[in-house]
Order: structure tokens, then sequence, then C-alpha cells
């Protein structure tokens, strides 16, 4: 039986719920003569703003139906289903887009467990934005298109801590997405989700859910402990996210994307599930580029637990904005112990960014660059402003990112990775390229062949191998007729030659 990647918890659930009852308690028997007078102000500028044909102009539904109808026809070849799994196949038909279709996959997955989510196309040379969630354990990986083709996909790039990975799959001329302005974003405005809901996309054909930007600026910080990333920040919308969305796009009426599909808290007896996307902004942005050329993205640590400070606690520091983040507590021997910060300081603005609350303190350390020169920090200590230099740490990982050095590929019992900078063996440079056996199955049928760890592919069907993702390439697309592994020699061996 597949495995789903479930999100949310009764805990959160209960949380929403019990502001919902509270509300509704509260706005039950009121009457306009019984409002406080702020109220009514509030009612009467409403009603001053509303236009004055509001109330006498039908709705075109008719019209918004077919905006949702060319939407989802222009958009859904964009999106992809994502099957991904722990298990290693070792049969040819695995690597290669020509011997597959979502009847061959579901067989070829029919005896292990995998993990559903969804991606879309964000360059035409085939790159493929998700979560991390969704193919973090993954042996091997694929995705099917709208129009029922199936690709074999390897990470190229990934995020845990903003849950963001980078698929590349061996095709060109993709249908990508467009982008939306995040400037332009609005509580109110209509969302579309389009993805693979437990895995009912998996054979083509994406599902489509429509809603409303619920909300922005949330945050899920249970979440985020327990899975150890950074749920903030995030768009909550009403558009349907069940799991297997994750990864998948959240659009606005236009067609562009506003969001990366994350997290669900769950249908309960009490609500009817709540979904969140990680917003398409430029700090997202800078992020994607980042995993799509393989980069590591760090972030700093500075070891402080930061809150949002109140109205009273900002006159208290003289302040009059809506401002800053209030230091709750200093770990010992962190950064910002070293830095002389104490509980109590309320920190204003971080490598010349101005801190807006306790949330957005903690994005703005984390996207500080990491430099033994340190960045700047306006702090507030009573009544006193000073200027002080946060020299951060790195932020430990629990879970490793994938980065060029890390891509791995698994194919025919293999387990194949870039090849290090400072390998070196006879009669070639280390910079040579080259793809490095980094493991073969007992059962691979290059293991009689005397495929050993650390031998070195460099040429496929006599075409030179210069990295992993060219490899990828080159598995898909030589015909199998012509199909040839070429090795580099080690020692006193020789070039081996492996006919299929």
């Amino acid at each position: 039986m597949g495995q789903f990647f479930l999100r949310g918890t009764r805990g959160t659930a209960g949380v929403c719920v019990l502001v919902g009852v509270l509300l509704s308690c509260t706005n039950q028997g009121a009457t306009p003569a019984g409002q406080p007078a702020a109220a009514r102000a509030a009612a009467d500028r409403i009603a001053a703003d509303r236009p004055a044909d509001a109330g006498g102009e039908a709705l075109d539904l008719a019209g918004l139906q077919g905006q949702f109808e060319q939407v989802a026809r222009q958009i859904s070849p964009s999106v992809v289903a994502i099957s991904a799994t722990e298990a290693d196949f070792d049969f040819e038909a695995a690597a290669r887009a020509d011997e597959l279709n979502p009847d061959r996959l579901a067989a070829m997955l029919a005896t292990a467990d995998r993990t559903v989510g969804t991606g879309f196309i964000i360059d035409t040379d085939g790159y493929i934005l998700t979560n991390d969630h969704v193919v973090a354990h993954a042996a091997q990986l694929w995705i099917t298109t709208d129009d029922r083709k199936v690709y074999p996909a390897m990470v190229v790039g990934s995020d845990p801590r903003a849950d963001l990975a980078i698929l590349k799959v061996p095709a060109r001329g993709l249908p990508a997405v467009r982008w939306a302005d995040p400037a332009r974003l609005r509580r109110g405005q209509w969302s579309i989700a389009i993805g693979n809901p437990y895995g009912l996309a998996a054979e083509g054909e994406m599902c489509v859910s429509v809603g409303v930007v619920s909300a922005m600026g949330r945050s899920l910080p249970k979440l985020s402990g327990k899975e150890d990333r950074l749920y903030s920040d995030l768009i909550q919308t009403t558009a349907q996210i069940n799991p297997g969305n994750s990864g998948g796009p959240l659009f606005d009426i236009h067609g562009d994307v506003i969001g990366i599909n994350a997290a669900v808290i769950l249908p309960q007896k009490q609500t009817n599930g709540i979904g969140f996307a990680i917003p398409a902004n430029e700090r997202v942005m800078r992020i994607v580029e980042r995993l799509k050329a393989g980069e590591e993205v760090v972030y700093g640590y500075l070891g402080v637990r930061a809150t949002t400070p109140t109205a009273r606690e900002r006159r208290t520091a003289r302040i009059d904005e809506e401002v800053g983040a209030l230091v709750d507590h200093v770990e010992t021997d962190s950064p910002a112990a070293a830095a002389g910060l104490k509980r109590g300081d309320l920190v204003l603005s971080v490598n010349g960014e101005a801190v807006r609350d306790g949330d957005h303190f903690i994005r703005v350390v984390g996207s500080a660059p990491v430099t033994d020169a340190g960045v700047p920090a306006t702090v507030v200590r009573g009544h006193d402003r000073r200027e002080v230099t946060l020299k951060l740490r790195r932020r430990e990982m629990a879970a490793a990112a994938v980065t060029r050095e890390r891509q791995k590929l698994r194919w025919r019992g293999l387990l194949l990775g870039p090849t290090p900078a400072n390998w070196s063996y006879p009669g070639r440079a280390p910079s040579a390229g080259g793809v490095v056996v980094l493991g073969v199955q007992p059962n691979s049928p290059f293991a009689k062949d005397g495929v050993a760890q650390g031998a070195v592919i460099t040429a496929v069907a006599g075409k030179p191998v210069t990295g992993i993702t060219e490899l990828q390439s080159l598995l898909n697309d030589v015909p199998a007729e012509e199909f040839a592994l070429q090795f580099a020699p080690q020692g006193d061996s020789v070039v081996v030659s492996i006919q299929e």
C-alpha cells in the first residue's frame, strides 16, 4: 500500500476550532444598537467603501467558471505527479522515459511502498520544484505529466529547512509556469491548487481545487519544531490541499504561481481542513535559484529565543513603530552571548534589514551571511540604542541537503554520484569529469563484469560524461542497441566497455 506524507496535528486543529467558537459566541445575538461605538464606526466605513452598484450587479458566474476552466487547461501541463520509493529497481526501463507509462510504473511499484506528491515545471529544460519532504528519503523518483507521460527524475538540490527541492528529468521543451508578483498578493483573492491528492493523479490529469487566500504571514511553530523545518510566513488558503498535493503550485486567477503547497491541517469533526503554501516571494526565489544550480543554502544561527514585543514593551524602549523582536532567552556559548545580547533586549534590525516581529526575526537571522566579519545589528536595551556585531554560526541541520557534490543516481544496481573535485587516477586530471560508482548491489548486472566501488564512468556509447545530470540524459536518450559504458583506467587495469 502506498505511503502518503501527512501533515498537521489534532492539537493544531483544536486551536483553530477554539478561535472559531469564540468568535461565533461573541457575535451571537449582537445588534447594531448594542454594538460599541468603534464597531459601528467600522461598519459605517465598510458601507461607505462598498461600490454603489455592488448590490445590484449580478455576478457573472458563467464567466468566472470559464476563467477557472481556462486556467486549469493552460497550467495543468506544467504540473506533475511525483512517485517516490526507497526501493531500488535494477532494470533498464526504470531509467528510460520511452519504456515507461502510467500503467508500467504502477505495475513496477505495486510491490513497493511509495510516497506520492506534486511538483511543477520551473524551467523548460526539465527542472521541477517540489517539497523536500516528498523526496527526502527516496532512492528513485518518477514524475507523471498531465498528458500521461512518465519520466525518471533525480534530486539536484534540496533545502530541508525551507522544505524545498529541485528535481531534474531528461526532457527539454517542457511548459514552465509563470510566477506572480508577490507584492500584489492580497487576502480574499482567488487561489487555485492543482496536484496529485492521495495519488489520484498518478496516471495523469491533475486534480483542480478552488478557494481564496484566507490569510498571509501564517506560521506553524509546532510543525516546524517537529520536522526541524521553518514553516513561517505561509499563505493560508481554502483551496483543498490534501496529502499528495505537497510540493504542488498554488495559482492565482491569472494562472501565475503565488505559492508552493506544503502543509495541511487535516479535516476533523470540527473543521474542513486548512491548507498552507510557501509564498513565492523574493526570499524563496533566491533559494530556488541556488538549488537549481546545485548550491547549498546556508542559514545563520544566533542562539536566542525571541518574541514579538507588546505595545507596552515598545513604549518602554521608546519605540513608536510596531517593529522589533524581544529577546526572551540567550543560549550559553552562542553567537548571541558572544555579542553581549541579554534577555529583554529589543532587536530592531539585522544586517541592515528592519525586523518587523519575532517571526520575521527568525527569517532575517537565517538569511544573514555567515562570515568572520559578522553582520551589524541595532539593539535597544532599556532606553539605550546601540550597534552590535553578530558573528553568526552556520545552523546545523538534522537532514543533509542535496547539492551538486551530493547528487545521487541509482541505475541497474549501481549507486552513482559526481566525481569529487580532488579525485585523481592514472592518466586523467581531477577536472576531467566523469561519474563515480559509490556502490554496487550484488544482483547488479555489472557486478559480474567486475565493476566495483570507485570505478569512474567516463563515457556512454562513446559520448563523454561530464556530470550526473548528463549521465541521466544519456541513459534516457541512447538507444538500447547502441548502449555501452566506458570506465576510466585504474592502476594497471584497462578501459572497460560493457555492452548491453
